[in-house]
């Protein structure tokens, strides 16, 4: 009898599964590839033709977990989209195929997903198809890693995507970048979103609808760019040109910045001014004292979030709505090792009296260990010096530092005009 019971659970559960909506077994399966998908049609007559309507298409990069050779992954791609209901949109392609997939048979996939009205495409490939393959009226979201170098027509060649709010493309190159045609990024009325990775930017271009701009390993054009809806700019080892300044200054709606210079050395000032600012984080890997040669200086009367990751030096002037501070010496990215370069703590002495004292309409201010034990080596300089934080609320300590560990000097320094403050950890 229990065994009975048993089996009717399990039956029971098996029903409960395959009783599900088509559109609820869809959302489940758009997480794995669709070798796997396929594979479902064994498992009953309810599964068999399911995987033919499936609209989401997720075919992974060539790995021996999905497929156990190129062949194996070819044989798939020619039987999801010959067997497939034709009927049925396409909303969404990831296509990662390996080396060997010529340009002509990957044109003629993105041309069966275009003219099935899908929304969003993920192609990585090293084989280079004209723009104008993408050409649809109904995509919103393209990433396209691709190998553009390999283009003869790159500076006539263009596409029509009346609808595309987000445009993501990388160079498949890890050591060059590619140039690209000023008409595949002006044809676009729509775009809301721009990430760019190894790419060479066109001297001058506008997009008036851009709000989100990111950019990773690229070159800035020489001439300022147009893009008056800009909210958020994000700058990951970018070669920035010699006056920066005025980049940012035509960016008159930037509420978000987020620079990252990387390993490139600040060689001289770097003036960031905008009135509109809120948000503001910088990072720096430098590698020795002798770095550091340039200042970084923010004038925001807005900014309300700053986060300054490394080791630099910056002046914040006219921020007095200032609320949150977040100031790391430490990246485990940037050293390593655990312990603190002993040129940073040479340096530390000029960089309090010089960034904290821009700093003291913080409400909330959040440090990092190194910071805790460059302030602690100079104890007899902070009795001599006042507290610049007159309004803080929360001191927060990293993890696994006590309040213990805090020197008296130390306290007085932080916390002397705001005796009220609570002590938190992270």
């Amino acid at each position: 009898m229990a065994r009975r019971t048993k089996k009717a659970r399990c039956k029971e559960e098996e029903d409960r599964i395959s009783k599900l909506p088509d559109e609820l077994i869809h959302q489940i399966m758009r997480f794995l590839d669709v070798r796997l998908v396929v594979q479902t049609s064994i498992l009953s007559k309810r599964w068999k033709l399911l995987w033919t309507t499936l609209p989401f298409l997720n075919f992974n990069s060539y790995d021996k977990y999905y497929y156990p050779n190129k062949l194996a992954f070819y044989n798939t791609l020619k039987r999801v989209f010959a067997d497939r209901n034709h009927e049925h949109q396409i909303l969404q392609l990831d296509l990662h195929p390996p080396h060997g997939l010529t340009a002509r048979k990957l044109q003629k996939y993105v041309k069966y997903a275009t003219s099935h009205h899908v929304e969003r495409m993920n192609i990585r490939s090293y084989r280079y198809c004209s723009l104008s393959t993408f050409d649809s009226s109904s995509l919103r979201e393209l990433k396209l890693t691709t190998n553009f170098e390999t283009s003869k027509v790159m500076e006539l060649d263009c596409w029509s995507l009346p609808s595309l709010n987000t445009l993501s493309l990388k160079s498949y190159s890890h050591t060059k970048s590619c140039q690209l045609p000023i008409l595949c990024l002006t044809c676009l009325p729509g775009l809301t979103t721009l990430v760019l990775n190894r790419c060479v930017l066109p001297d001058s271009f506008s997009l008036p609808n851009l709000k989100t701009l990111c950019l990773e390993s690229c070159n800035l054009p020489e001439k300022v760019w147009d893009f008056p809806a800009l909210l958020t700019l994000q700058l990951s080892n970018v070669h920035f040109p010699v006056d920066f300044s005025e980049y940012i200054l035509a960016l008159v709606s930037l509420r978000d910045l987020a620079i990252d210079f990387g390993n490139i050395d600040i060689g001289c000032n770097c003036e960031i001014s905008s009135s509109q600012l809120v948000n503001l984080k910088i990072r720096a890997v430098l590698n020795d004292a002798n770095a550091i040669k340039g200042e970084i200086v923010v004038w925001a009367p807005k900014l309300c979030n700053f986060s300054a990751v490394g080791f630099f030096w910056t002046t914040l002037k006219g921020c007095d709505e200032l609320k949150r501070v977040n100031i790391k010496f430490w990246d485990r990215t940037m050293y390593p090792s655990k312990r603190t370069p002993s040129w940073v703590l040479k340096l530390h002495r000029d960089l309090f009296e010089t960034m904290f004292s821009e700093l003291g309409s913080a409400e909330i201010l959040s440090v990092d260990l190194v910071i805790l034990q460059a302030l602690s080596e100079i104890s007899e300089i902070l009795d001599q010096l006042y507290s610049p934080f007159y309004n803080m609320k929360y001191l927060r300590l990293p993890r696994g530092c006590e309040e213990s560990y805090i020197s008296r000097s130390v306290r007085r320094y932080l916390l002397g005009r705001s005796p009220s403050a609570t002590i938190v950890k992270t």
